[in-house]
């Protein structure tokens, strides 16, 4: 219990003992009165004194008891003896009328309260997922920019699009964020603007690749094909050779000139192959040159190859030819023989008889 609290009671027990007394005593004098309605007046001040400080502290629940005894207290008709009762009349007015706004101002101060502790887990929420964000997204910067150096592979392009997958999943992860932060659903678009971007530039680059592994990588190994048909002996795997060198160096051309009109900007920019820069129309122009370089040799190879097949096949039925001369010499002769050994056992027969 409170000091205030403690005088309070003890004040209270006083004056019963002293409305007790008086009664006893019978009628009293205007100044017995007077001295009574003041120390009432007293306790209705001490009363009203910790009520307020209460209402200060937006306490209205402890306030309200302290006034309803207060009131109790100057509804003595002997408080309007005390000089002070207007004022103390007028006072327990003040803090009632208080009341209803202290408990107004304290629902809106918990209200405002509650609503600043949740602006700054917002806004830690927020700067947590934007850290994750950028740091993600400074990855996919990294992964992108390796795409511009030498010697670009599948490996750097995985490495691009996994970096960019993992930053879709940090924005995924704070999408309601969006909803509660508009500086953040702001920045996330314009972190989905850059992915965007680089997304074309590692599809940009996905198609270099496929082309530098596929096509130009296949025209490439040419020059060995040639090395090794120029030694071959067997005209059909010399001609074989060339075809193969033929079209690899085809699709090489073909496939560049439908890079170039999927791509326009690579005209201006050279593509690194094997640690050297290569303009993209040269090769195209380069390979549809030896395409056609080529295309004669295969021409010559399979005229030469037409007259092979049919001196060969000349040869084969001059050989067939023949064969069935000897056959048919075989068969004459063998009828021969069966004939003189007819005539034999026939002869024979005929010295039995």
């Amino acid at each position: 219990m409170t000091p205030v609290a403690r005088n309070t009671s003890r004040t209270w027990m006083v004056l019963l003992l002293l409305v007790v007394a008086v009664s006893a005593c019978g009628p009293r004098s205007k100044q017995q009165r007077q001295a009574y309605g003041e120390r009432r007046a007293d306790e209705a001040t001490l009363l009203l004194n910790e009520a307020e400080q209460h209402l200060r502290d937006l306490d209205a629940d402890r306030a309200v008891p302290l006034l309803e005894k207060a009131k109790e207290e100057l509804a003595h008709p002997d408080v309007d003896l005390s000089p002070e009762a207007e004022m103390l009349h007028s006072q327990l007015a003040d803090l009632q009328a208080r009341v209803p706004r202290v408990r107004e101002e304290k629902v809106r101060r918990e209200k405002e309260s509650s609503a600043e502790r949740e602006r700054q887990q917002l806004e830690a929420s927020v700067e947590k997922q934007r850290d994750a964000v950028v740091q993600a997204m400074s990855e996919v910067t990294g992964a992108v920019d390796a795409l511009e150096g030498r010697d670009v592979g599948k490996a750097q392009v995985d490495a691009a699009r996994a970096a960019i997958q993992r930053t879709r999943e940090n924005l995924k992860a704070g999408k309601e964020l969006e909803a509660k932060s508009e500086d953040y659903a702001a920045s996330a678009k314009r972190t989905e603007r850059r992915l965007e971007q680089a997304e074309a530039r590692v599809r940009l680059a996905q198609k270099v690749v496929e082309f530098v592994s596929g096509p130009l990588g296949e025209s490439q190994e040419a020059p060995e094909l040639e090395k090794k048909a120029r030694r071959e002996k067997d005209l059909a795997a010399r001609l074989s050779l060339y075809t193969d060198m033929k079209e690899r160096y085809q699709r090489c051309g073909d496939e560049a000139d439908k890079l170039l009109g999927e791509v326009p900007e690579l005209a201006r920019n050279p593509l690194p192959v094997k640690g050297r820069p290569m303009v993209l129309k040269a090769v195209a122009t380069g390979c549809k040159k030896k395409a056609v370089l080529l295309q004669r040799a295969v021409v010559k190879l399979e005229k030469a190859k037409v007259k092979q097949d049919k001196f060969k096949e000349k040869l084969e039925k001059l050989k067939a030819a023949r064969e069935a001369a000897r056959e048919k010499k075989e068969q004459l002769k063998a009828a021969k023989l069966a004939a003189r050994q007819a005539a034999r056992e026939k002869a024979l027969a005929r010295k039995r008889k």
